[in-house]
């Protein structure tokens, strides 16, 4: 009798377990999964009579879990399944209706029979339930809506990127156009020589001895630009700054840096004009810092006059009395007159100086060497002998003598410097003169004057 029970019980244990994949391949539905849930196999597997060879009598319930059931089990969801699902899908539904009650009925013999069975044998009664979970439909649906809502994603997501693939194109085109602000700040940094090379691989074959004779003859910078660009014919050019590197604009900013490294040039002429009429109406103050302060601001005035001349190979200061608008001629008098009346206090390396500068003024323009030749070889020599180098002084009057036929003022300008310094030789300078100064000539009486002193 009790190897027919045994054997009646593997029957079943057999027919419960083919039975329980039977279900899970059918997909029960939630509702029905709760009626075959755990529960009260939970109650009969995890009793008190249980045997003690179980180590830890916690153990069935982490097992079973009777609360997992209830989070898995949605009551709303099989309302949502049975209005999507079709009269096949009803059918199918009874029919495993009907396979799960005898299942159950399978199932509590089982469990009585597994009562008298190893401890081995109910865990693994106890993990069979596990299988049973028929919440693999929910994950299947819900695996599947993912998989749906997926594809609508990527499908959104390739429509983005066609949208944004079609727009970068413009993107890119209005990059690549930078403002001439841009292009003036990067052409800013480069170099003289390299805006020049550039220049050149624009056709423009100019150096820059050019561009600053330019400079000197305009004073309008964007005029310049016009002409270049139209003299080169750069408008019918191809040239483009994201091509080469280099377009139209850069002529401008090639003629600023040259501009910065010229000491003068046209766009120079209106101050240069406004300092020498204030200069002219200037007179010597009482104040030796103020006359230095002014001999300071028209010798510059005076080197930049200068400069004109040989930049622009200019030989007569009437054309750059034209040119810029102000009586070069006055000018220089004046500043010679400022000279001959500071310089005594100055040191005698200033003397030199002065001589050097003066006699490169006058040598650039012929005009202002004939009038000012005489009047520069005396006012050096008396600065040298007021500064006590009388030889050098009197060898320079004596050349002036020997050279020229207006003894008479010669005469009297040799014996004044020497009235304050040396009076002896004055008169012995004067009393000298007469030998070629006799009452025709102009300065005749002031001679006299100073031997009747």
């Amino acid at each position: 009798m009790a190897n027919t029970s045994k054997k009646k019980m593997t029957a079943t244990a057999k027919k419960s377990a083919a039975a329980k994949a039977e279900t899970v391949k059918k997909e029960t539905k939630s509702e029905e999964v709760k009626s075959i849930a755990v529960k009260p196999e939970a109650k009969k597997l995890t009793t008190a009579k249980e045997p003690k060879k179980i180590t830890a009598a916690k153990e069935p319930e982490k097992i079973t879990v009777a609360k997992e059931p209830e989070k898995l089990t949605v009551k709303e969801e099989p309302k949502k399944t049975v209005k999507k699902e079709t009269k096949a899908e009803t059918k199918s539904t009874k029919a495993e209706t009907k396979s799960a009650k005898t299942v159950k009925k399978e199932e509590t013999k089982t469990v009585k029979a597994a009562k008298k069975e190893t401890p081995a044998t109910k865990k693994s009664v106890k993990e069979e339930p596990k299988k049973e979970e028929t919440p693999v439909k929910k994950s299947t649906k819900k695996a599947e809506t993912k998989k749906v809502e997926a594809k609508e994603e990527k499908k959104s997501a390739v429509k983005k990127t066609e949208t944004v693939k079609e727009k970068k194109p413009a993107a890119k085109k209005a990059a690549k156009k930078p403002t001439k602000k841009e292009k003036t700040a990067v052409y800013e940094v480069l170099s003289l020589e390299e805006c020049i090379q550039r220049m050149q691989a624009m056709g423009v074959q100019h150096v820059y001895e050019d561009y600053a004779r330019f400079l000197m003859d305009e004073a309008d910078i964007k005029k310049l630009e016009k002409d270049i660009i139209e003299g080169n014919n750069l408008k019918n050019a191809d040239f483009a700054y994201e091509k080469d590197g280099y377009d139209t604009d850069l002529v401008a900013v090639t003629l600023g840096k040259v501009a910065d490294t010229m000491d003068i040039k046209a766009m120079d002429y209106k101050d240069i004009k406004k300092d020498m009429n204030t200069a002219v109406k200037s007179t010597i103050s009482e104040d030796a810092e103020v006359n230095a302060a002014e001999y300071l601001k028209e010798f510059k005035i005076c080197e930049k006059l200068l400069m004109i001349g040989q930049r622009k190979n200019i030989g007569d200061s009437a054309i750059v009395s034209e040119l810029i608008g102000a009586d070069v001629d006055a000018f220089v008098a004046h500043f010679f007159d400022l000279a001959y009346a500071i310089l005594p206090d100055w040191q005698y390396d200033d003397v030199k100086f002065y001589e050097d500068f003066a006699y490169a003024v006058l040598s650039q323009y012929y005009d202002l060497f004939t009038k000012y030749q005489l009047r520069i070889l005396m006012d050096v020599a008396d600065l040298y002998i007021k500064h006590g180098d009388f030889q050098h002084g009197d060898e320079c009057y004596g050349y002036i003598l020997r050279d020229n036929q207006i003894k008479d003022y010669i005469y009297y300008r040799f014996a004044s410097v020497y009235e304050d310094i040396d009076f002896n030789k004055a008169k012995a300078l004067a009393y000298e003169s007469l030998q070629y100064v006799d009452g025709r000539y102009t300065y005749y009486q002031n001679i006299m004057d100073i031997i009747n002193k």
